[in-house]
């Protein structure tokens, strides 16, 4: 039997309800007046009513790789200053949210938004949601390959297919990256191309390995795992597009909770898979290549050099991806000043400036705005990432962004010093939008009972990391209450802490042994 999300589409697509979108915001018709199934097909055009305000919805805009001029900061700005709460939220998928949008608004704001190149066309709901690629695309000196076009090739070859894949059984995450360091978080995505070389009629090949079925949501949560395959980078997009074709024939659909890829994945297997993909293409896949990630990145915070003689990027932090409408118009000043008009957004929701040259640095350094977006944040703040949060979005159980800003103001104020690297990621609900599965501690909101009342509290989770030892954090702590969250998240920093420390010490004393060795 169908579920209701699969009966609406059938009755419907999402793409047609482009013209009841404008005769509801012509009219003004009242949000109870709207059909459930039309409010539903909205988001099709990344367009949200949200429960916890109601008459207020939110936007999702499609900004592949991350990558926003200043003329399109600017825009942003203005929209969220003159139709929102003059603030927009930037998310673990490189794209942004704008909030507090009442519909009379919304064809006015989307033909604002397209006037710069932005879209927000299939951004919600059961399509390809915005693709992920390294921020550092084309700057990095090490990366395999520059991605950013082809970033916009997978967006273009989405959105100009129409309605041949606006049903799919379920949302599609896609990453791409050529860098060595894996800036997209490939292993939680439904499909990632990460980079890899080939040799094929005796040349070497640059290009992309596949990875396929991961997501981190719900209660059964995996990492995606190789399909053998290896493309140049002109088979990506018709590849892309034939995985697409066969999740939309074969997927899942009886099961909300059992229709994203990974499904299909556990009950095909890989090998069959493949060979379904094979099937829709005109070429012949190639197996797998050598794979060139050497780590999962860091966070890009901070001065770095890039490829480019004399060029430096700067990693600016958002505290927990919430900026104001004057900051990011301030952003695009700084952008035009000192670098060359264009920011890049982080899967940690921050952000970067590239093409900053060494004799603008210092006046850079000084700008008001670096006292509030830090390029050198404390440890405690830097790998801080939270989702939504109750304030807005009704499937989370706690206020996401204020109990990290609480967390991390209770912890800088004991002093508490965190390990290199070490990410603190909140999610709101077991959806995942903060990624809590991939921290080194994780919280997520749950309901929790307390006498006859149910008040809001924790889980808490420790041991997530991705790259060659990836592995899904695990629960070490359920039902904790909010008021009891930094004595908990302080324990699990000292329990890291000094099991770093021991592995330390283990490693010079190797160290110190092979010497004496080698000297012998």
């Amino acid at each position: 039997m169908a579920n209701r999300i699969e009966t609406l589409k059938t009755e419907k697509d999402g793409l047609d309800v482009w013209p009841d979108l404008l005769r509801y915001a012509r009219e003004g018709t009242p949000i109870e007046a709207i059909p459930e199934d039309d409010l539903e097909r909205m988001k099709w055009y990344g367009v949200f009513h949200r429960k916890q305000t109601p008459g207020y919805f939110m936007m999702r805009l499609r900004t592949p790789g991350g990558r926003l001029s200043s003329d399109q900061l600017r825009v942003l700005a203005a929209v969220a200053r003159d139709f929102g709460h003059g603030t927009a939220d930037l998310t673990t998928r490189e794209n942004v949210q704008l909030r507090g949008l009442r519909l009379p608004d919304v064809p006015v704001i989307i033909e604002r938004l397209a006037s710069v190149g932005i879209s927000t066309r299939q951004s919600g709901m059961d399509n390809v949601r915005n693709i992920v690629s390294c921020p550092l695309a084309g700057i990095d000196a090490a990366e395999v390959l520059d991605t950013a076009d082809l970033a916009l090739e997978l967006q273009r070859a989405l959105l100009d297919a129409g309605k041949a894949y606006s049903n799919l059984p379920r949302k599609l995450n896609v990453a791409i990256t050529g860098c060595r360091e894996d800036c997209a978080q490939s292993q939680t995505h439904d499909l990632a191309f990460v980079p890899a070389t080939c040799t094929i009629d005796n040349h070497h090949v640059a290009g992309f390995n596949v990875l396929v079925g991961g997501a981190l949501g719900g209660t059964s949560p995996r990492l995606a795992e190789p399909l053998d395959v290896f493309l140049r980078p002109d088979e990506v997009v018709p590849f892309f597009l034939a995985l697409l074709t066969v999740f939309r024939e074969h997927g899942r659909r009886e099961q909300r909770t059992k229709a994203r890829l990974k499904w299909l994945l556990d009950e095909w297997g890989a090998r069959i898979l493949r060979r379904a993909v094979q099937r829709e293409l005109p070429f012949r896949l190639a197996r797998a290549g050598r794979l060139a990630l050497t780590r999962v990145a860091g966070d890009h915070i901070g001065i770095h050099y890039q490829r480019q003689l004399g060029l430096k990027y700067v990693g600016l932090h958002v505290p927990v991806g919430r900026i104001t409408a004057d900051q990011t118009a301030e952003l695009a000043r700084i952008a035009d000043e000192y670098g060359t008009s264009e920011v890049r957004l982080t899967v940690d929701q921050n952000l970067v400036l590239p093409n900053v040259t060494a004799a603008r640095l210092p006046r850079l350094l000084h700008e008001p705005l670096l006292q509030a977006l830090s390029p050198a944040p404390d440890g405690v703040w830097r790998h801080l990432v939270a989702c939504t949060g109750n304030d807005y979005c009704h499937f989370s159980h706690i206020d996401t962004k204020g109990t990290a800003l609480a967390l991390a103001r209770e912890l800088e104020a004991r002093g508490v010093r965190t390990a290199a690297g070490t990410r603190i990621h909140i999610s709101g609900c077991v959806h995942a939008c903060g990624k809590h599965r991939v921290g080194d501690i994780g919280i997520v909101g749950t309901p929790m009972r307390v006498g006859e009342a149910v008040v809001a509290g924790v889980d808490l989770f420790a041991g997530g990391c991705l790259g060659n030892e990836a592995r899904l954090a695990t629960v070490v702590a359920e039902g904790v209450s909010l008021d009891a969250l930094t004595d908990r998240v302080q324990e699990l920093l000292l329990a890291r802490g000094s099991q770093a420390a021991r592995g330390a010490e283990h490693q010079d004393e190797a160290t110190e042994e092979a010497t004496k060795e080698s000297a012998a």
